[in-house]
């Protein structure tokens, strides 16, 4: 009996130590929106911070990834990989599919983040258009007939938010994306544009409800084939004034302020904060909606570019926003300490409240841990009563 009740104690306690594996985190299920936040399936509030790690965008051969980044990525406190992808990968030729570009490279991140507790956020990415216009993610069949210049990329640009046949291929590629990944829980959700600018000095009447109809034909066909993951959509460089579905979206506006300056100055937090301050009216007060940093970072060559790092988490922290530094160069891999993540520095107010909404959720555990405990000292409290029983009356018994 005193066997069996160790046993069953010790099971009780690797369940109760075993809810804030990291490792297993990510495969206890999808997250989710609930009201303002991102919640896991008991119902935690998840702040995803972390870092985006490109490569497989690259417009000539995709830069290889290693399992040593995750590692790293999970040991200093990272939860959340941004994953950019192309376009251009995805569909080399009109209507052709490339399954093996996710087989290749990112099912292979998918384990490996998987392995150290870290969710994926794919990002179709793309950086002035695509690789005609010295960037990469829109596939040349799409742009060869422009000319490889600013204003050719501007036109590319603009006729793409012009030609629901050409966006159509993009939304055929997100359906079959999802599709491959609807049940993998590994991936917190889907970045639909990465900066889908519109530039209204090649076609005057472009504006955001062209970006929106876009997403909203985008989700509506992921969600034929994917109901329950996560959206991630970016503001265009003209913010929406609303937006039509509410269901497991998260805003996703980047944040560069004052990051591209020779030099930064600590006296301009104040504008730092402004540009969060505006964001956050805009998407969590007046759009109901989790706001989600996707990229963010800073690019001084004098090193100010800590202290500006330094002051974009405090405001980040104080409006309790997750993020993606943007980004990790396999090259040299090195993160900047400030981002090292710990329970002291990072911890948000809404973090802390759902501590109470977790516990709850172990109190069956917690109870039933305590009672085979009280079991345990009362079986060891019988026994020791029973042998002094018997000796005694064996004693009594010698002595007649």
């Amino acid at each position: 009996m005193r066997i069996q009740v160790i046993v069953l104690l010790a099971l009780v306690l690797i369940l109760i130590l075993g809810s804030g594996n990291r490792a297993s985190a990510v495969s206890e299920g999808l997250l989710s929106v609930r009201g303002t936040w991102i919640v896991n399936p008991i119902g935690r509030v998840v702040f995803l911070r972390g870092i985006n790690y490109p490569g497989y965008e690259r417009a000539v051969t995709p830069e290889a990834h290693s399992e040593s980044a995750y590692e790293l990525f999970a040991r200093v406190g990272f939860n959340v990989v941004r994953l950019p992808i192309s376009w251009s990968k995805l569909e080399p030729a009109p209507g052709k599919f490339s399954e093996s570009y996710l087989t290749s490279y990112v099912d292979r991140d998918i384990r490996w983040a998987k392995k150290y507790g870290l969710y994926l956020i794919l990002d179709m990415h793309q950086s002035n258009w695509g690789a005609r216009f010295g960037g990469s993610g829109v596939p040349d069949w799409v742009v060869n007939k422009y000319p490889p210049t600013d204003a050719g990329m501007r036109r590319a640009v603009s006729d793409f938010w012009n030609q629901i046949e050409l966006q159509d291929h993009l939304v055929n590629v997100w359906r079959n994306v999802a599709r491959r990944y609807a049940n993998e829980t590994t991936i917190a959700g889907y970045d639909i544009l990465n900066e889908p600018w519109i530039y209204t000095s090649i076609v005057p009447s472009l504006n955001a409800s062209y970006v929106n109809d876009f997403y909203v034909r985008v989700i509506k066909s992921i969600r034929t084939v994917d109901p329950n993951h996560i959206i991630f959509l970016e503001p265009s460089n003209m913010y929406p004034t609303d937006f039509p579905l509410r269901e497991n979206i998260v805003w996703s506006p980047h944040f560069y302020t004052l990051s591209f300056a020779a030099v930064y100055h600590q006296s301009g937090v104040g504008l730092l904060e402004a540009d969060i301050s505006a964001k956050y009216q805009k998407f969590v007060v007046e759009m109901e909606s989790p706001m989600w940093i996707g990229e963010f970072g800073a690019f001084m060559n004098d090193g100010s570019s800590q202290q500006w790092l330094r002051d974009a988490l405090r405001v980040l922290n104080k409006y309790q926003l997750g993020w993606a530094w943007w980004a990790f160069d396999s090259r040299d891999g090195r993160i900047p300490s400030a981002l090292y993540i710990t329970w002291a520095n990072q911890r948000t107010t809404a973090e802390a409240e759902t501590t109470e909404l977790e516990m709850r959720n172990l109190e069956p555990y917690l109870v039933l841990a305590v009672a085979l405990e009280v079991a345990f000292i009362g079986v060891l409290a019988l026994s020791v009563w029973l042998k002094r029983r018997q000796g005694s009356g064996l004693s009594r018994r010698r002595y007649r």
